[in-house]
C-alpha cells in the first residue's frame, strides 16, 4: 500500500524576510559617500545638429529572432557630425566603436556591396561586408565580422576565401575576419563610451578638469579629479574624453567607471 502523499511538501514556501537596514550602511563603507559630486559648471546647455542618414547599401531588418539589430548614433569621421550605422550585432557594434577610435581610419563603410562571387559548389552569390575600412595611407579594407561558434563548420571560412578572390584587389587592398577574440568586451564598451561622449562636446568641463590636472601629481580616482575639479555630473564625461584624447593616462584596466584609476600624463 503506497503511504499517503504529504501535501505540505508541493505547498508554496513563503521567502524569509531579509534584513535590510545595514545595506546603505555597508555600501557607504566600501564605496564612500553616496552625495552628490561639487559642481561649479550646472547643467550643459547643448544645440541640437543634423544626425546624418545611414550610408549602408544593404537595408538592416530591424526584426530578427536570431540577433540583435543595432542603429547607433556616432560621429562621421569626415564631418564629425552625428550619423546613423546599421548593424546586424552587438559583436559589428565593439568592432564598429574600436574602428572609429582608431588614429589611423579616414573613413568608414558599413554594410558594403554586394560583390558577387562564386561558391564552393560553383553557384553564384552575393556578399556585403560588414565594414570596409578606408586608412589614411589610403589602404583599402574589407572586415566580416563573425562570432567563433559560426565558423566551425568550416562553411563561412570556404566562402570568405572565395569572396576575398573576387574583392581583391579590384575593391579593396584585404579582407579580414574578426571575431569576439580579437578585442576585449571592456576595451569596445570604453570607445562606444567615448564616442557617445564626443558627441555632446564642453569645453567648458574639458578646461576645468586640464587645469586641475596641472596642480596633481600622482594617481588618484575618476571621482576624486571631479570631486576637485568641481565638475559635477560633467566631470565623468570631460574625463573619458580626456583618456581618449591622451590628456589623461589610464592606470585601471576594465571597464572606465568612477573608480577607476588615473593620472596626468607624463
Amino acid at each position: 500500500m503506497n503511504m499517503p502523499i504529504e501535501r505540505s511538501l508541493n505547498a508554496p514556501i513563503t521567502p524569509v524576510g531579509r534584513d535590510l537596514s545595514g545595506m546603505p550602511e555597508a555600501f557607504r563603507r566600501a564605496y564612500g559617500p553616496t552625495e552628490a559630486f561639487p559642481d561649479d559648471l550646472g547643467e550643459l546647455v547643448r544645440e541640437d545638429s543634423p544626425v546624418l542618414p545611414y550610408r549602408g547599401q544593404r537595408k538592416i531588418n530591424p526584426r530578427s529572432r536570431n540577433a540583435c539589430r543595432i542603429f547607433a548614433v556616432f560621429p562621421d569621421l569626415e564631418t564629425r557630425l552625428p550619423r546613423i550605422y546599421g548593424l546586424d550585432s552587438q559583436l559589428e557594434y565593439h568592432h564598429l566603436a574600436l574602428t572609429l577610435v582608431s588614429p589611423c581610419v579616414s573613413h568608414v563603410h558599413e554594410q558594403f556591396g554586394p560583390v558577387k562571387f562564386r561558391k564552393p559548389d560553383g553557384t553564384m552569390g552575393t556578399h556585403y561586408f560588414d565594414l570596409v575600412i578606408t586608412y589614411r595611407t589610403g589602404r583599402r579594407v574589407a572586415v566580416a565580422v563573425k562570432p567563433t561558434s559560426r565558423l566551425a563548420s568550416g562553411r563561412f571560412l570556404a566562402e570568405l576565401e572565395q569572396i576575398r578572390r573576387a574583392a581583391v584587389p579590384d575593391l579593396v587592398d584585404e579582407v579580414r575576419l574578426v571575431t569576439e577574440k580579437c578585442f576585449s568586451r571592456s576595451t569596445a564598451v570604453n570607445a562606444a563610451t567615448y564616442l557617445r561622449f564626443t558627441l555632446c562636446p564642453d569645453a567648458e568641463a574639458d578646461a576645468r578638469l586640464s587645469k586641475t590636472l596641472a596642480t596633481l601629481d600622482g594617481a588618484l580616482t575618476i571621482a576624486d579629479l571631479i570631486v576637485l575639479s568641481r565638475t559635477g555630473a560633467r566631470g565623468f564625461r570631460a574625463a573619458v574624453r580626456a583618456i581618449f584624447e591622451d590628456r589623461l593616462t589610464l592606470i585601471s584596466t576594465g571597464t572606465i567607471n568612477l573608480h577607476s584609476i588615473v593620472r596626468r600624463p607624463q
